[in-house]
């Protein structure tokens, strides 16, 4: 019985009115195709910028965990190893405005470090690079954003004066500190508002714990044992941390996907019209296959097999382009950069032509991260509105009486 509704499956999806090809199956492969690659590539991008932006925010500014209300002379070093825990650096955020030698002043943030700690981050050198000079090694020196240092005017070598309010009261502390350094991090707030000199040994205000996990996925299981052992402590995640902004990216990302997904939509609605129209061409021979024994299950079965083919086919054949093109994006977008810099190039030597030269690409490379769960849900989608669709459009013809048929016809 199977064999012979899968026979009639492969033929139907291969010919048409007797004649090899179908148009409507192949324009609904090729779209459903063209809408996995798509779906695809933009999420793996999409995911690729949203894992580099969590992980420079994590490394260089909130840590994975933070834990503050512990006593600055508790020495939390020792988790390091347990957790999961990579790293373990105190730290002190403080507010001031950076006034240089020049009178060029700017509010920005201070953080006083750890240095030692800091020095065997591994991700916290590898996301803050020290383009100029070298880190602190004393309490009064200091290391500037680029963004920061441009707008002041220092350089390495050059002093700066830090004013801030003093804890409790309203009187101004002010604090000349040697610029040893300009880092870059690759983020405009970061470079434009951000500094880091040494924590001083007998710093008198609460220092903050920042911790770094080996994966920052199980913060909340690291985040819950720290609770258990430090009940006083106050420990905070980078989701809860970075909460807003964090979720905006959530939501971008699933207002992509709904959008680019409106093409599975309209290939299943084409699909569906396609296998409509086909049944009612071959509604003699759906007849005739009730006739000498066929069953309304079988004739469905057939059509159903049909839309299962192509979306096995679509399938492959788009996560395999996906894939693919994620993995030689950047190969594929340098060949436009340079084919639009040749189109400038040959389009500004004629005399009626009046071209602004194109901009600079900002990115240099841009990361491709692959979530298994995302490329299932596309390819679960795709074929969940296939499979829909077939079995509307046979829906009515699987239960009409042959006698009607040939009598009409």
């Amino acid at each position: 019985m199977n064999r012979w509704t899968s026979y009639l499956s492969f033929r139907y999806l291969f010919t048409h009115n007797g004649r090899r090809g179908h148009l409507g199956n192949t324009l609904a492969i090729m779209g459903l195709s063209i809408g996995i690659m798509t779906l695809i590539t933009v999420l793996t991008v999409m995911n690729g910028f949203q894992q580099s932006f969590i992980t420079s925010i994590n490394e260089v500014y909130s840590y994975h965990i933070r834990i503050d209300n512990v006593d600055n002379h508790n020495d939390l070093s020792s988790l390091n190893g347990q957790y999961g825990i990579r790293s373990v650096v105190a730290f002190s955020d403080i507010q001031g405005i950076f006034t240089s030698r020049e009178s060029y002043s700017s509010g920005a943030q201070l953080r006083l470090l750890d240095m030692a700690a800091a020095a065997e981050d591994a991700g916290f050198n590898e996301k803050l690079s020290l383009l100029y000079g070298t880190f602190p090694e004393n309490d009064n020196e200091i290391i500037l954003g680029s963004g920061l240092a441009r707008y002041l005017g220092v350089s390495p070598g050059d002093l700066i004066s830090v004013s801030r309010l003093e804890s409790g009261s309203l009187s101004f502390i002010n604090t000349d500190y040697l610029v040893t350094g300009i880092f870059s991090t690759g983020y405009y707030e970061y470079d434009r508002n951000m500094s880091f000199a040494f924590l001083p040994e007998d710093y008198a205000l609460l220092v903050t714990r920042g911790v770094k996990l080996q994966n920052h996925f199980k913060d909340r299981k690291t985040a819950a044992a720290l609770a258990v052992e430090y009940p006083d402590a106050e420990i905070l995640s980078w989701r809860e941390y970075n909460s807003a902004f964090f979720n905006a990216l959530k939501i971008e990302k699933v207002f992509m996907f709904l959008i680019v997904a409106l093409i599975f939509i309209v290939v299943a609605v084409n699909i569906y019209h396609s296998m409509k129209r086909n049944v009612k061409e071959r509604i003699l021979e759906l007849a005739l296959l009730k006739a000498v024994g066929g069953r309304a299950s079988d004739i469905r079965r057939i059509y159903i097999t049909q839309g299962l083919l192509i979306a096995i086919i679509s399938i492959g054949a788009g996560t395999s382009a996906g894939v693919l093109l994620s993995l030689h994006v950047n190969e594929v977008i340098s060949f436009f950069i340079t084919l639009r810099q040749t189109l400038y190039s040959l389009l500004s030597r004629l005399p009626f032509m009046s071209l602004s030269p194109p901009g600079a690409f900002y990115f240099t490379d841009i990361p491709v991260t692959f979530f298994i769960k995302d490329v299932l849900i596309i390819n679960l989608s795709a074929l969940v509105s296939v499979l829909l669709a077939a079995v509307l459009s046979v829906r009515k013809a699987s239960n009409v009486l042959p006698a009607e048929i040939f009598r009409n016809e």
